[in-house]
């Protein structure tokens, strides 16, 4: 049955928890992308923020995460990716609990949806809007879980507050049902009521323009990316911020360390979902 419902995930996904699509990894051989990369640079990498992460730093350990689990200088080694995103998600890293959530959701080896669901909910309870909408697809998906109405317009709710581009699509789907209607998703229609969406002149619904929000941005490259976070990381953390002798950032759970630039923009995350009631084939997909 597991494998069953592992193989619907890999369709309606679409993609893994990083920067490579249908399960495969994909052989750049390039240092400017978080893909497959065996190059001399790519290792050199690979090393520094190994190095960082001894240092105690919760970034580095995320970023090594990632590295293990696309294969950035190293082979891909998921249970690795698993043991450093653990360890950054202890220091709520927020980037890191969502991915952990993704790669227990995705995986064929690591599959468990109890921890899926604890690290999404981390993420979510810190406005992690990828989180928000995955968590609401498991519960109005039936394919995951029973369906919970209650929780899945929690976060459907959470998701129309930060404006996610997908909830027209929801909002859609959930008309289209029969079976639905807006006492199902009190929270949400409440959202819609208080921002309603707009209808188009072929009958599709969307969002406000002046709800939108269109920003054009040229993203550095990763490697100067690597590099800043590289300087934040250069000194070994020493002190928890607190008043407790003798430990370092290491060994406290949530100590307030430099993170350096967020690297969560190289890897998908948009889920849409287009029909979660697994009544029409639909379900989860990439943007």
């Amino acid at each position: 049955m597991k494998n069953i419902i592992l193989g619907t995930v890999f369709c309606l996904i679409g993609f893994t928890p990083f920067s490579y699509g249908d399960g495969q990894i994909t052989k750049s051989q390039s240092s400017s992308s978080m893909d497959y990369c065996q190059l001399d640079e790519c290792k050199s990498y690979f090393k520094m923020y190994k190095k960082a992460a001894k240092r105690g730093h919760s970034g580095a350990m995320a970023i090594l995460g990632q590295f293990y689990y696309n294969g950035y200088g190293t082979e891909p080694n998921e249970d690795q990716a698993i043991k450093y995103l653990k360890r950054a998600a202890r220091y709520a890293d927020t980037n890191a609990q969502y991915k952990l959530g993704l790669i227990y959701l995705t995986s064929k080896k690591n599959y468990d949806l109890d921890d899926a669901i604890k690290y999404l909910e981390k993420a979510a309870n810190k406005d992690d809007e990828n989180a928000n909408i995955l968590l609401a697809t498991i519960y109005y998906n039936n394919q995951f879980t029973p369906q919970n109405f209650a929780l899945a317009d929690k976060y459907l709710s959470k998701s129309y507050q930060q404006r996610h581009p997908k909830i027209p699509a929801v909002i859609t789907n959930i008309k289209a049902k029969a079976s639905l209607d807006n006492s199902n998703f009190p929270l949400l229609f409440q959202e819609l009521a208080k921002t309603p969406l707009v209808v188009t002149n072929d009958g599709a619904i969307e969002w406000p323009e002046e709800e939108i929000e269109v920003l054009t941005i040229t993203s550095p490259p990763l490697t100067q990316l690597l590099n800043e976070n590289l300087i934040a990381f250069r000194k070994a953390i020493t002190t928890t911020g607190s008043r407790i002798p003798g430990k370092s950032c290491g060994e406290i759970i949530g100590c307030n360390q430099s993170l350096g630039r967020d690297l969560s923009g190289f890897s998908p995350g948009m889920l849409m979902i287009v029909d979660a009631t697994g009544s029409g084939g639909g379900g989860i997909s990439a943007r």
